[in-house]
């Protein structure tokens, strides 16, 4: 049997301690889970992607973005943009995926821990 003294037993907790320290710092971001909206480059908001909701803009030129979010997913619901490349990217999880709304200078970006299923495609 190992005998320990206070001095022992004492960094072995701060060791311990650190440990769960730095696992936490290093998984925060891990459940974040969000999305931010940008409008012509300045944050609109911020929003937790496991909280259903609607989101309204009317840009500056009179472009009208509707967003939603649900199912732990976000897409352009109306656009009255042309082209409807936003409206038409669908639903996105994934962290780093994108939609953009050129036109009404919108820009939607999730961050989570769900990495993409690619991160290239090659030929």
């Amino acid at each position: 049997m190992v005998h320990m003294n206070k001095r022992d037993m004492i960094l072995m907790t701060v060791i311990v301690l650190l440990a769960a320290l730095s696992y936490i710092l290093l998984h925060h971001g891990d459940g974040d889970n969000v999305v931010s909206v940008y409008v012509k480059g300045s944050l609109h908001g911020t929003y937790d992607l496991s909280v259903p909701r609607q989101i309204h803009i009317v840009g500056d030129n009179g472009i009208i973005n509707d967003i939603e979010i649900s199912d732990g997913s976000v897409f352009m619901k109306y656009s009255d943009c042309p082209g409807q490349q936003c409206v038409n990217t669908g639903r996105i999880d994934r962290n780093n995926e994108s939609i953009c709304c050129a036109p009404a200078g919108t820009l939607i970006t999730v961050h989570t821990a769900k990495e993409p299923d690619y991160d290239a495609i090659t030929k």
